[in-house]
């Protein structure tokens, strides 16, 4: 049977090579696919105990129902809930902790940057290592201040490889070496790495009595209520027999007796399963990469599609060649083989093809996963030999022979002998399946092409949209947390110096950076006047640096201390004020600090978060020991002279540099991985389909040869002729076309909804899609149909006898 099934394939070796590479690229997109969808799924689903640990969050709703998650909590309210509730058996806290670390005598390692990358150092409690489980290969956790528990891999990336007991009390310098703004630790413990993802994956634990022992005490005010601290955690377990429900009871109390209230905003605290904590974009922190539940679906939907494509080429191939092989069939049931053993060589022959297409994708898949390596996750591989991707493959290759082969064995073996011997056969001709699922491939292609020009256009909108910033040459340099203000500062008064530099400021973060801090601010007047608002701090170079335009008032001036604001317009209006002028003068506090300073300025409404958002009331203001970050204005390329001053200052820092332009793109991630998903979707989609499209013209020119001779002997022109082999094609293409506007309408319409600010579908867009889609089937048909138009009529009417 085997030697029957290959003498099949090269007899027909094109229709062969058009299944099997359409069928590949299905199973090496799925194979891609489930590899992503299986690495998101795993994060954190390994822990002993994981159904009982959460992470207390915040749900902070204002007066007209806004909803802003926030996935911090205030430095001092761990400690109050392992006081006030005995729900849990386990309350930790953490704080992420952005520093370099030195080895002495030997290497430095770069601090990781704030809201780019995610930092291994925590400064956790012991409790810590109840409530996540390692296996501790040296050492122990201790509580006592200056010491540090290390992984394995992150000890053998400081110390080079050695057994695990001889890193037992080396020394670490967080920060430099011996400068009063560094940690020297003593490594107490090593434990091994998890195997599986996780969003926790911290690699440095300092001691959490280091704290109130160190300058930290001055950054991290372990008894400060006035601020949500994006770097301060808590994790809980629940006690047994404790259900969240109740748990969650307790807060309420405990908010209303610690928390300041702000008039208008509820604080209510949540309990956040550890399950959540990868796919629930609502809660804001600095650590989790949050992963897409609906681009999930998106990819998973995509993968269905593509294959479904592929079977559909398969299916139409096979039972428009059921003319050729129907002799065949007739020998065979005359010679005496019965229904079934007929359907099992035809199901055989699918599984053949199908075989191959597997191994090609399999070998495929790391060039393919390479080219769209902007779609996995951060830190995934592919990882193909490993036993769940082969199951995974076998299933689906089971269910693609089945799926695309079924129909046409039933088709061929259903064949009648007597009327297969004379040539006769109902199949073939293009009946109203085969049609039905052309429509079905185009309707799919369809779909992927205007939903990949609405995203397009939605993308290019709001890059390109004005957010009240001023765009350009302006670079953004983070300097080391432990380096001090002082250090940046005259740094950047280096910087002014140099020829084609504009302007220099030093601040925290730019105005359209991913997240931002979060303070209370309240009127001193009016006190039930208050609310949790987001803001940053510079010096008063930064307004004319990024282009915020004044409204009201004046500049803000340096200071040490908070002493005046600036205010945006949606802020005036939520704090109370009727006009930006009635601000002017006003004396609010802050809750960072518990500062009181004068509102000096309003600034016209910008876009301080993504398009998606609409504008949320800001306040700026000058605060010396929290500006890091320096940015600079050019008017022309003066990087070279920039870098040579940052290695005089900073000689053991790398040198990073980010473009405003760049870091407004790094807002809509999500939106580019989208688009650049669809783009390859579409064009998957639309070579399968067009694969499929030239296999069934060059079978209907051959069907039809006899026929399109005597037609040009009869005066038939060549343009008449490309109409009819064609005109089918692009009938069943425009058919697709109405039945996808609607459903790629309804989908790109619900996505654009996620934006407050976003382009209208027009008309135009549907327009240029059916003339893409009716371009293609023209292409795709019309070399067989022009083929076999223009051949001479005589060397097909020789043959009728």
């Amino acid at each position: 049977m085997l030697r029957i099934i290959f003498r099949q394939f090269r007899r027909r070796r094109g229709y062969a090579a058009i299944n099997v590479l359409g069928l590949a690229l299905g199973i090496c997109i799925s194979l891609i696919i489930y590899r992503i969808v299986r690495y998101e799924t795993g994060f954190d689903d390994f822990h002993p105990g994981g159904d009982r640990i959460y992470r207390v969050v915040c749900q902070e709703k204002d007066g007209q129902g806004n909803v802003d998650g926030i996935g911090f909590v205030q430095n001092p309210l761990p400690g109050v809930i392992r006081q006030e509730t005995s729900a849990f058996d386990n309350v930790t806290e953490f704080w992420n902790y952005y520093a370099r670390v030195s080895v002495p005598g030997g290497k430095r390692f770069y601090a990781a940057r704030r809201g780019e990358e995610v930092s291994p150092v925590i400064i956790t409690e012991p409790s810590y290592f109840d409530l996540f489980r390692y296996q501790w290969l040296a050492g122990r956790v201790s509580d006592e201040p200056f010491t540090v528990v290390l992984t394995e891999s992150q000890a053998t990336r400081y110390f080079g490889p050695r057994p695990p007991d001889q890193w037992i009390g080396r020394d670490l310098y967080y920060g430099d070496v011996w400068t009063p703004d560094s940690l020297h630790l003593t490594v107490s413990g090593i434990v091994k790495d998890w195997e599986g993802q996780s969003d926790l994956a911290f690699k440095d634990f300092i001691s959490f009595a280091t704290i109130r022992h160190s300058f930290l005490a001055g950054e991290i005010h372990l008894d400060h209520w006035g601020n949500w601290s994006p770097t301060t955690q808590a994790f809980v377990r629940l006690a047994k027999g404790v259900s969240k429900t109740t748990a969650e009871a307790a807060f309420p109390g405990i908010v209303r007796r610690h928390v300041p209230p702000y008039t208008g905003h509820i604080d209510e605290l949540r309990l956040q399963p550890l399950s959540d904590l990868h796919f629930n974009s609502l809660y804001r922190d600095d650590y989790v990469r949050k992963g897409s539940r609906p681009a999930l679906y998106a990819l998973m939907a995509v993968a269905v599609f593509i294959l479904l494509i592929a079977c559909i080429n398969f299916i139409n191939l096979s039972t428009s060649l059921s003319l050729q092989r129907a002799r065949e069939v007739g020998v065979r049931k005359t010679l005496g083989s019965s229904l079934g053993q007929l359907r099992r060589q035809f199901l055989l022959e699918t599984l053949a093809l199908t075989v191959m297409a597997a191994a090609l994708a399999l070998l495929a898949a790391t060039p393919a996963f390479g080219l769209a390596r902007s779609l996995a996750p951060q830190g995934m591989t592919l990882r193909l030999w490993t036993p769940d991707v082969f199951v995974f493959l076998a299933l689906l290759t089971v269910t693609t022979t089945l799926v695309a082969g079924f129909y046409p064995a039933r088709v061929l073996a259903s064949l009648r002998p007597v009327e297969s011997l004379k040539g006769m056969t109902g199949y073939g001709g293009g009946g109203f399946l085969r049609r039905a699922l052309i429509v079905f491939q185009f309707t799919v292609s369809l779909v992927f092409i205007i939903g990949t020009l609405v995203i397009g256009n939605q993308v290019r909108y709001i890059l390109r949209a004005d957010m009240g910033i001023k765009h350009g040459a302006i670079v953004t340099l983070y300097t080391g947390w432990n380096d001090g203000y002082e250090k940046a500062s005259r740094f950047a008064e280096r910087i002014r110096n140099l020829a084609g530099v504009k302007s220099v400021s030093v601040h925290q973060e730019a105005p359209a950076a991913k997240t931002h801090p979060m303070s209370n601010l309240r009127r001193v007047d009016d006190p039930s006047f208050s609310m949790a608002l987001p803001f940053e701090v510079g010096d008063e170079h930064y307004v004319l640096l990024f282009g915020l335009q004044l409204r009201a008032g004046r500049n803000i001036r340096h200071s040490d201390t908070v002493s005046e604001f600036l205010l945006n317009e949606s802020a005036t209006r939520a704090l109370g004020y009727r006009t930006p002028e009635a601000a002017l003068g006003a004396r609010l506090q802050v809750g960072f600090d518990d500062s009181r300073g004068t509102v000096v300025g309003i600034l016209r409404d910008f876009h301080a978060q993504s398009l998606r958002e609409t504008i949320a009331p800001f306040f700026f203001t000058s605060y010396a020991p929290g500006e890091r970050a320096v940015s600079i204005s050019m008017s022309s390329d003066v990087l070279r002279p920039i870098r040579a001053l940052w290695e005089q200052y900073y000689p053991n820092e790398r040198f990073d540099y980010h473009f405003l332009d760049d870091s407004i793109a790094r807002l809509y991630e999500t939106e580019q991985k989208t688009e650049r998903l669809m783009n390859i979707a579409m064009g998957v989609a639309i070579f399968i389909s067009c694969m499929g499209l030239i296999g069934l013209a060059t079978y209907t020119a051959q069907r039809r040869a006899r026929e399109i001779a005597i037609r040009k002997v009869l005066g038939a022109r060549v343009y008449s002729l490309l109409a009819l082999l064609s005109g089918e094609f692009v009938r069943l293409t425009l058919l697709a076309f109405l039945i996808a506007s609607p459903i790629a309408w309804y989908f790109t319409y619900s996505w654009l909804q996620d934006f407050a600010y976003r382009v209208s579908i027009g008309v135009g867009v549907f327009a240029a899609a059916g003339l893409v889609a009716v371009a293609l089937t023209v292409l795709s048909t019309g070399y067989q149909a022009l083929r076999a138009a223009r051949a001479n009529p005589v060397d097909k009417l020789r043959a009728i006898s």
